[in-house]
């Protein structure tokens, strides 16, 4: 499809890209997607990170386990150009036993990053944000919004930003705030991919009253917003946010209704009570229009197609 297109010439120079979180739903279709445009990939991971969404892909990338080598040896080794910045710790609703990780994984190791940028002159920092940093008082929601952490991790996504700040004079720091991604090898405990396989496998599924409304946004749409910010980023200026979702919203009975209507059969679905989540949200997404022609080419139906077809190869492959 078109959003494949190589853009490497428009691109400039920029082919040494070091990537966080690159072993995550979101950075694995990302890696997919530089490489075809001919990016050199640097990734940092841990040592115990499961490599499973990118194992054939290994062969192709420089890869560093960072728990067993200092930070300033890889911008020692490597000619960095631009950081894109995947990795995080998420957890919805914290425990106290998160606190110590989210903030360092969080807010401390983007820092570490930001300053070695400074000593290795590294001019481009690409972070992610997400939706549940804004407080929803109007739709859709901009990026002018008032800001009021829904979470802890939203929390520290703004607090980094915060101290982004500092360094935005000599690095070029630029956030996309993703709202719901979903799509193949998605985290197994996340909405869609249960729904869809218990769809496939004939299983009752307990929801919330399913009333509830999100922006669902196809990760190989994400992807592609991450390549058009590498595309166009000597044009923008520092500290940019971008919105990164479909600007529509859905609730959950559409998207069950959706699943049904490509399987062709009904969803063994137990509704239960509201949901004490956000109850409505959904991007505005003229401005990354506007400032980079970034929009989603796949509806939400073909997003679920393609990752109900995933589904289907897994569980076929598992039985």
């Amino acid at each position: 499809m078109a959003i494949w297109q190589s853009t490497l010439e428009s691109m400039g120079m920029i082919k040494n890209v070091l990537l966080t979180g690159g072993t995550g739903f979101i950075g694995s279709h990302l890696i997919e997607h530089l490489l075809k445009e001919k990016i050199n990939i640097i990734l940092l991971k841990r040592s115990m990170s499961d490599t499973w969404r990118i194992k054939h892909l290994l062969k192709d990338i420089k890869t560093y386990n960072i728990d067993n080598v200092l930070i300033e040896e890889i911008f020692k080794e490597n000619k960095l150009e631009a950081i894109i910045h995947l990795a995080t710790y998420y957890k919805k609703y914290h425990g106290i036993s998160d606190i110590e990780n989210m903030i360092y994984s969080n807010i401390t190791f983007p820092t570490k990053l930001l300053d070695m940028c400074l000593k290795y002159k590294v001019k481009y920092f690409i972070n992610t944000g997400t939706f549940f940093e804004y407080n929803i008082k109007s739709l859709p929601v901009n990026e002018n919004e008032e800001k009021k952490p829904f979470n802890l991790y939203s929390a520290t996504k703004i607090s980094f930003e915060d101290i982004a700040k500092f360094y935005s004079d000599q690095v070029k720091i630029i956030t996309l705030r993703i709202f719901s991604p979903y799509g193949e090898k998605d985290n197994e405990y996340k909405l869609i991919p249960t729904l869809i396989k218990k769809a496939i496998l004939n299983e009752e599924i307990e929801l919330s009253e399913g009333f509830q409304k999100l922006d669902f946004i196809y990760v190989k749409d994400i992807a592609n917003a991450y390549v058009k910010v590498l595309q166009n980023i000597e044009k923008l200026n520092t500290l940019e946010s971008f919105n990164i979702g479909s600007g529509f919203p859905y609730s959950i009975r559409e998207i069950v209704s959706i699943v049904e209507e490509i399987l062709e059969k009904t969803v063994k679905v137990k509704w239960g009570k509201p949901s004490k989540d956000i109850q409505i949200c959904y991007a505005d997404i003229s401005k990354v229009k506007n400032y980079i022609g970034w929009e989603p080419k796949f509806s939400l139906k073909e997003g679920l197609e393609r990752t109900i077809s995933y589904y289907k190869e897994v569980i076929n492959e598992n039985n």
